[in-house]
């Protein structure tokens, strides 16, 4: 009796040995499976907005400010070009997947969550609907999944019902921005739309704001609408030595997330800075910036007020960046995306700014359609920031580090065009 126990009781521990070995492997064979179907579906990563990366992303975001670095203002979002390549990304096969990666990289994508009239972004594919039964069912699933995007179906007689959404989404900023030639011929669209519209931590007031020197590139000097504060707040930072003045200040915080404005102004020329600008160059300068609270008297201010639009040439950008097998009709492979043939018509981004006392107002849109084939301040005085060249600027979230906005400003708006607003 007591043998029959013991084996009982050996039989019952061999068991559960099984049992708990099986388990172990079914764990380690999920795991890599799960790593297999990651490393199929591509690099790109959509985390939440509570990532804890410490410095700004790689040098993507500077790439087009490099392409077209031609002494103009200019504005884009790296964040919206970035998202619209990646839905680009998912339809794509062999040389063209490749092509496209290559630019984009290894890139984090964020998602946001949009805040009511603050702060929006969304993503969207238009598709005719004569050429729907064409389009393949995971694609519009993983689009969907993957970047909440949303699948929209139009007999593109017109854009108007693409322009409405495209305005909505910018919080109203970016009206207008296709004509109808620009789906004559396509048969489905490609669409990120962002948009914030921040208020200062700190802002300006109208008061302080009158008409100074601006030092213009070309060695001309114009009148300014130049804005004026003085501040000992911790919303504020610098950076000054012999090559450049930087400075940072923090937009309003919504809902646990904020975003920050910096300012990079070189000695010399812009331009020339822009063509060895590198991002370890820029998280140097914030690295070791200092706060307005930690500075005996604070900082006093001096920054132009600009407001302008731009449309980059992102189709000529991306292949320039070697992206060109997308835009070619005999060699562009979105055999991911369709049942069918299909190029890249056209590569669109319209951005818009306005810079003001009260805080940032911009927008970005990218469109992609698919179609068949210094000296030592007195010790009493305030430390004196004066941007007063032409500058760069980043528009970022503090958290994350995502950069959402890049542009240049040669030349900010006009004393004489905005005085009568002042009087």
């Amino acid at each position: 009796m007591e043998e029959k126990k013991e084996l009982k009781i050996k039989f019952k521990t061999a068991v559960i040995a099984i049992i708990v070995v099986a388990i172990i492997l079914v764990v380690i064979f999920a795991v890599v499976i799960n790593k297999k179907r990651q490393e199929a579906e591509g690099n790109t990563i959509i985390s939440e907005v509570d990532s804890n990366k410490q410095i700004l992303e790689s040098d993507f975001s500077l790439k087009f400010l490099k392409l077209e670095n031609e002494k103009q203002n200019m504005v884009y979002s790296p964040l919206s070009i970035k998202y619209a390549l990646n839905m680009l990304n998912e339809g794509a096969a062999g040389n063209t997947k490749t092509q496209i990666e290559n630019v984009i990289g290894n890139l984090n994508l964020i998602k946001y969550n949009t805040i009511d009239e603050v702060l929006s972004l969304a993503n969207s594919v238009y598709i005719r609907d004569t050429f729907a039964e064409y389009v393949k069912e995971d694609y519009r699933r993983t689009i969907a999944e993957k970047y909440n995007a949303e699948i929209n179906y139009d007999a593109f007689n017109d854009v108007t019902n693409i322009n409405k959404w495209i305005e909505d989404k910018t919080l109203g900023i970016i009206q207008n921005m296709l004509n109808d030639e620009a789906v004559q011929n396509a048969n489905m669209l490609l669409i990120n739309a962002l948009a914030i519209d921040m208020g200062w931590e700190s802002p300006f007031d109208t008061n302080h704001t009158y008409g100074e020197d601006f030092y213009l590139e070309d060695g001309n000097t114009m009148t300014a609408t130049m804005m004026h504060k003085e501040t000992m707040g911790d919303s504020t930072s610098y950076y000054k030595d012999n090559d450049i003045t930087a400075l940072t200040m923090n937009l309003q915080e919504y809902d646990n997330m904020q975003f920050e404005f910096v300012a990079i102004m070189p000695e010399e020329n812009l331009s020339d800075y822009i063509e060895t600008l590198t991002i370890e160059d820029v998280n140097t300068i914030l690295e070791n910036t200092t706060l307005a609270s930690d500075t005996p008297y604070g900082v006093d201010i001096s920054i132009p007020k600009f407001s302008f639009d731009y449309d980059l040439k992102l189709k000529q950008d991306l292949m320039d960046l070697g992206m060109t097998d997308a835009f070619d009709e005999n060699l562009a492979d979105f055999s991911n995306m369709a049942n069918t043939e299909l190029c890249v018509g056209d590569a669109l981004h319209k951005a818009d700014i306005d810079f003001s006392e009260e805080g940032i107002r911009a927008a970005a849109v990218t469109a992609l359609t698919m179609r068949t084939t210094a000296m030592l301040p007195d010790d009493n005085q305030p430390e004196k920031i004066k941007i007063d060249k032409p500058f760069l600027y980043f528009i970022r979230d503090k958290q994350t580090n995502e950069i959402w906005f890049v542009g240049t400003v040669y030349e900010p708006n006009s004393w004489e065009q905005d005085m009568e607003e002042y009087r």
